[in-house]
């Protein structure tokens, strides 16, 4: 006996379990599609202890017929052929001393023939097996596999004591073919091969398993670490541990939670694998949209390439005012723009200037903008704390066209430079801005009042000097469409001179802005506002903490005189509750175009439903409202086709799991990069 014969005792092979196929086996095996000659039979089963003793008798009665009719023909000389194939199956075992006579006559022709093509049969199986993999039999198969055998072994026994009646008569030769056939007999009926089609109902009644090649990893989720995903049915939360596979909704593709799986849910069964593919096209295009919406284009890939080059360029040449005002924003934030580089963006053709950040220009460079420049009408420094009185006398020299002017943070300019330049310029003067300066004075407010009356943007900020006296003049401004107040000193604004102030110059205003006036109560609302802004379409509140929620919906409530705002900034109103924003809808809904409600903590869910009104929506803020979702975020979506940019700091029921789109950008969520020079 082979050592592999040896070391297979106690399994079996079957054909359709091997190792590596191609492709092309495993697409004939699926299609049913055989060969025309089949492979030889797998090697034997090993049989349990009972059945040896079936086919050792068995064995016994086969050598005494043998015996018996071969006691006339002497043996062959050539008696050493190799063991039997019921020798094989009984070595190892304890089995009954024949007689001397009958071991001398096991060597008989009849014997050697039969074992001889035994031996052959089991050389192939031998041959087939090395590319098989064992299978251990159940108790159920060898039971079943038992009865088989043992009818064929009763109908082996019958034949052969027919075969040893007839022999007692028949000569020699004819009792040795009797024996031959007796033995052939007695043989066990060969299996079909692997490749038939009624051996495919075998293999799976034994291995109770499917063949390798309809097995698949669709379905199966990637492992790593736990997910946190929403049931499409009831939208709560749940986790979504590694390695499992979750509960599929038939109706929309989307998972379920486990809840919703036992309730009658169509989850998955151990046979069958979910609808994975609905999910994953909903995850492709929302990775899809957060990936496109952050790529620029060629253009800004060109203008960035020529603000961070900047130093090596020359000239500009023929490039509009879009891409330019594009390139000086980036060396602006690279704190690249300098004296030298300034004058890339001068042109005496320029009507229009703006320098966002001057911190490294020269008083020098500063004043190259009025002799390079002398066509302006309207410039714009921020940062300008280099700017001295001699460059603003310069200026007011030069610019003889200049009607509009723009100052961030000009901390050496005195009063009587401003009240110089509000002199000279008189009536031509439309717009001034002023932010972060300590010197400038009442004086130089009446000033402006006085020699510029055709004054339309009005804009005083961080102005520290600043009180309720500042009003009055201010009042006078008859021909104001754009009033911003910002940051004064605490307790410096009363609720009275605002209102004051409100009520006379408020019939024009298109913008009011009063952030950060801490002290300011509801009367600003009710009795100035309301009544006065009748065409008013930029509102800004932010950081009005006093303001309550029976003043803003007192404010929006049935105001039919104002068509609607664009835009509203209640941002850190931190008082205010679902019915401000309610009555903020039902009035602006749809017209607004951007919205800030950041700080707005006491704002439910219910009321965040509301945004849905603001169809027209571009810009939305609300950061720091607890309450807003991945389904709040669907709704919006949804409902506002012209959603461009949210802002969700500080928003943790939102997860990367919310819907998206292309062309809108979600600032803020949790877990996620945003490259800030896009924004």
């Amino acid at each position: 006996m082979s050592r592999r014969s040896r070391s297979n005792a106690g399994t079996t092979y079957v054909n359709n379990v091997r190792g590596p196929t191609s492709a092309l086996t495993s697409f004939l095996n699926e299609r049913g599609i055989r060969r025309a000659n089949p492979a030889p039979a797998p090697a034997p089963v090993t049989t349990p202890p009972e059945e040896d003793i079936e086919l050792e008798e068995d064995a016994s009665n086969s050598q005494e017929e043998a015996a018996s009719s071969s006691s006339s023909t002497p043996a062959p000389a050539t008696s050493l052929s190799r063991p039997t194939r019921t020798a094989r199956l009984t070595r190892g075992r304890t089995l009954p001393t024949p007689s001397a006579s009958t071991s001398r006559s096991n060597d008989g022709d009849g014997v050697d023939d039969g074992s001889d093509s035994d031996d052959d049969s089991d050389d192939d199986s031998d041959s087939d097996n090395k590319n098989l993999i064992p299978i251990v039999v159940s108790a159920s198969t060898a039971r079943a596999a038992r009865a088989t055998r043992s009818r064929a072994s009763a109908a082996a026994s019958s034949s052969s004591s027919n075969t040893v009646a007839s022999s007692s008569i028949a000569s020699s030769s004819t009792a040795k073919a009797k024996a031959k056939a007796a033995a052939a007999s007695k043989k066990r009926p060969r299996k079909k091969d692997a490749s038939d089609d009624s051996n495919d109902e075998d293999f799976h009644d034994i291995t109770g398993h499917i063949s390798r090649s309809s097995f698949s990893h669709k379905g199966r989720l990637p492992q790593g670490s736990n997910k946190i995903v929403f049931c499409s049915r009831c939208r709560a939360r749940f986790t979504l541990k590694a390695g499992t596979t979750p509960a599929v909704d038939e109706d929309d593709g989307g998972l379920l939670c486990p809840t919703c799986a036992g309730t009658g849910s169509p989850g998955p069964t151990k046979g069958t694998l979910p609808k994975a593919k609905p999910v994953k096209r909903a995850r492709r295009k929302a990775q899809k949209a957060e990936i496109e919406c952050q790529i620029p284009s060629l253009q800004d890939l060109c203008i960035q390439k020529i603000a961070n080059s900047i130093e090596d360029v020359e000239a500009f040449g023929d490039i509009s005012a879009v891409s330019l005002d594009k390139i000086c924003k980036i060396i602006c934030r690279n704190r690249s723009l300098n004296a030298d580089t300034l004058q890339l963006f001068l042109d005496s053709r320029h009507s229009e200037l703006i320098i966002y950040d001057c911190t490294d220009i020269t008083a020098v460079g500063l004043q190259n903008i009025a002799q390079f420049c002398p066509n302006l009408r309207s410039l714009k420094l921020k940062l300008c704390g280099r700017i001295t009185n001699e460059v603003m006398d310069y200026y007011i020299e030069h610019l003889t066209k200049l009607t509009s002017l723009t100052l961030y943070g000009p901390i050496l300019i005195i009063e009587p430079t401003y009240i110089k330049l509000f002199e000279t310029i008189g009536e031509r003067f439309e717009k001034f801005e002023l932010k972060g300066s300590s010197r400038f004075s009442l004086k130089a407010t009446k000033t402006l009042c006085d020699n510029c009356p055709n004054i339309t943007h009005l804009r005083l900020a961080d102005c520290n000097l600043m009180d309720d006296e500042w009003l009055e003049p201010i009042a006078g401004l008859t021909k104001l469409k754009s009033l911003r107040i910002r940051n004064p000193e605490p307790d410096k604004l009363t609720t009275s001179a605002v209102v004051k102030l409100i009520q006379a110059v408020g019939s024009g205003l298109e913008e009011l802005e009063l952030k950060g006036c801490d002290g300011l109560t509801d009367e600003v609302l009710v009795n100035a506002i309301r009544p006065s802004c009748v065409r008013v379409e930029r509102l800004n509140l932010s950081g009005c903490e006093e303001l309550t929620t029976e003043g803003v919906e007192t404010l929006f409530k049935d105001w039919t005189v104002n068509p609607g705002l664009t835009y509203l900034n209640l941002e850190n109103c931190v008082m205010l509750k679902d019915e401000a924003l309610i009555a903020a809808t039902e009035h602006s809904g749809a017209t607004l175009e951007d919205l800030n409600m950041s700080g707005m903590d006491e704002i439910t869910k219910d009321a965040l439903q509301t945004l849905t009104r603001c169809v027209n929506l571009v810009d939305l803020n609300v950061s720091w409202c607890r309450a807003v979702d991945d389904d709040i975020m669907e709704q919006l979506v949804e409902a506002a086709p012209r959603l461009a940019k949210v802002t969700v700091w500080g928003d943790h029921r939102l997860t990367e799991c919310c819907t998206s789109r292309i062309g809108l950008k979600i600032i803020g969520r949790e877990g996620d990069y945003v490259d800030l020079r896009f924004i």
